[in-house]
């Protein structure tokens, strides 16, 4: 099966930091996106970047296919941004099935 590494696996931010989270992946994937869910909410997508680099805001995505590695930057963190992160490989692999993420915390 595929396998996927997430890092870090929590972050506490203040606002207004930076933060990047990495996912690297055993396997090429044809598709790749990345997930957000704050704490009792729905999951919510918020890029789909198969390769290259994506930017929506303040989040920019850059994959790298031959080294089937994936980075989330976040700029300008603010307090909404506080929950967990997933990245998933081609659709059949939800963040559920998957069970990776990132925890991302923002202090006062």
């Amino acid at each position: 099966g595929q396998q996927v590494q997430q890092s870090p696996v929590s972050l506490v931010l203040q606002e207004g930091e930076n933060a990047e989270l990495q996912c690297k992946f055993s396997t090429t994937a044809t598709e790749l996106q990345w997930f957000f869910q704050r704490p009792g909410g729905s999951l919510v997508s918020l890029l789909n970047n198969p390769s290259g680099t994506k930017q929506s805001g303040r989040l920019t995505s850059t994959t790298v296919v031959k080294e089937r590695s994936s980075s989330l930057h976040i700029s300008s963190s603010q307090t909404t941004d506080s929950g967990t992160y997933f990245c998933a490989m081609n659709p059949q692999c939800s963040p559920h099935t998957c069970s990776l993420y990132t925890k991302l915390q923002l202090g006062g």
